[in-house]
């Protein structure tokens, strides 16, 4: 799990829109659920895509020391608990999850009756996007106990089963060319899997956005300044921009936090 995930949840949030109340700490979180759960499962691609990030007011992703935790804080880690909790699959590329110290996902017991109710399994699967194959195992092994899907373009066989010896033939899908998101939404799709979390980096995420397949971008922003670090997106530049219709903000008094829908590309 990212180091973002080790920051206390239990602070009060104030709702903006689309109503003005308090949120004080739920265990289970179940009206921070509802509120992230409203957004339908029927999209062009069978499912919903949430993405979510937490940035700086100028627009950096990790602070000086390369993490997203440096920025982060006690009110984003409660969205993104929810938005995990909600997921059926969490993605993310290797890099960052490597950058990150990403390991196995881990079953959240204030979380287990919903996602029961939901049909879900107890703990979402990590899927990792790679175009080399390298994945640290042996930090994905740290701890939690989730499936991990790994899509790759990689085309050395030596690595390849490598991947497939340690997590399964089923669970490493190749791609003869770049991984493509309508790829890899396919084949979550097969698996029965329709709730979908894409953590990024600011590349896959840049990729995700310019294929269209991202239904809502929920993102942090946090009081603060950092001078450097790599921005939201990377990737060629949306001519024209696109588009961003609000349907949920969220603060503490200091960090804002908002849900988005994306108008396709």
């Amino acid at each position: 799990m990212a180091a973002r995930a080790d920051f206390p949840t239990r602070t009060t949030l104030r709702e903006l829109t689309p109503q003005a109340r308090l949120l004080p700490y739920e265990l289970g979180e179940p009206t921070l659920t509802a509120l992230y759960d409203s957004g339908p499962l029927t999209g062009p691609h069978g499912m919903r895509v949430q993405a979510n990030m937490v940035t700086t007011l100028d627009g950096a992703v990790t602070g000086a020391h390369g993490s997203s935790r440096e920025i982060s804080s006690p009110a984003d880690m409660r969205v993104f608990s929810v938005l995990r909790a909600l997921a059926d699959a969490v993605v993310v590329g290797a890099g960052t999850a490597r950058a990150e110290g990403y390991t196995r996902l881990a079953a959240k017991r204030a979380h287990l009756a919903q996602r029961r109710r939901r049909g879900q399994a107890d703990v979402p699967a990590l899927v990792l996007i790679t175009a080399s194959g390298n994945i640290d195992t042996d930090r994905l092994d740290a701890a939690g106990n989730s499936d991990v899907i790994v899509h790759t373009s990689c085309a050395d066989e030596a690595t390849l089963d490598r991947l497939r010896g340690y997590f399964g033939d089923g669970n490493v899908v190749t791609h003869a060319d770049d991984v493509t998101p309508a790829a890899v939404l396919a084949d979550l799709r097969a698996r029965g899997m329709r709730r979908v979390l894409c953590e990024g980096g600011p590349a896959l995420l840049g990729t995700w956005l310019q294929a269209g397949v991202i239904d809502e971008l929920c993102l942090t922003v946090s009081p603060l300044i950092t001078g450097t670090g790599p921005g939201l997106v990377s990737g060629p530049a949306f001519d024209p921009p696109l588009r961003a219709r609000p349907l949920s903000q969220l603060t503490d008094g200091s960090t804002t936090i908002h849900r988005l829908q994306l108008d396709s590309p």
